[in-house]
């Protein structure tokens, strides 16, 4: 079951990753739709799951925290149960936000999210939040999003966020068969404090 929330929105919560969730971040990997898009081509097993959320939790270089709707928001009536997923008045997990090199003054951010709930605005809301919350918080002075050209989502929040396409590595990654695109999509931190909270923003 995930963690306590360290953030909140105005339909997701942000929570710590705990061991528990290993199950939820077997079976997200296993899917292609998610997969497939963060270039992965392996998936893992349970002990692989356990084992990253141990880096994960040792790991004071970047921030992972999984994405949740609360109570009935996330019921999901073909979802067997006893695969991650909480019963229907706690935290439901729908993915994960991460933040690599907060340490350090560049930072990456990474993110997906289960299909059902994508295109609902849930990733854009939950993103929003989040990079609001390594600006306040850590040293960044830009923050980076990497796109496959082909992965229309996640390069339309960026955009609906205000980062810049800063350009693209042409065949940098095979995936599916073929050499794809990388795109890059930057914010420094003086465009997110001309602009306001990324969070006021999608609300507005």
């Amino acid at each position: 079951m995930p963690g306590p929330a360290v953030l909140h929105g105005d339909r997701v919560t942000l929570r710590t990753v705990e061991r528990d969730d290993a199950a939820f971040m077997q079976r997200s990997s296993a899917d292609p739709e998610i997969r497939v898009p963060l270039g992965s081509s392996m998936p893992e097993n349970e002990n692989q799951a356990e084992s990253n959320i141990e880096e994960w939790v040792e790991n004071d270089k970047g921030v992972s925290l999984l994405v949740c709707v609360e109570g009935a928001d996330g019921e999901d009536e073909d979802e067997p149960e006893g695969d991650g997923e909480a019963d229907d008045d706690g935290p439901v997990p729908i993915g994960m936000v991460a933040a690599k090199g907060v340490r350090w003054d560049r930072t990456e951010l990474v993110y997906w999210f289960v299909p059902e709930y994508q295109g609902e605005g849930y990733g854009t809301e939950s993103i929003a939040r989040f990079a609001d919350y390594v600006f306040e918080s850590f040293p960044t002075h830009r923050m980076h999003i990497r796109a496959f050209d082909f992965n229309q989502g996640s390069r339309g929040v960026a955009r609906k966020l205000g980062f810049e396409e800063e350009g693209r590595f042409r065949e940098a990654r095979f995936v599916r068969g073929e050499y794809v695109d990388v795109c890059h999509y930057g914010m420094l931190r003086r465009e997110w404090a001309e602009t306001g909270p990324l969070a006021d923003l999608v609300s507005r």
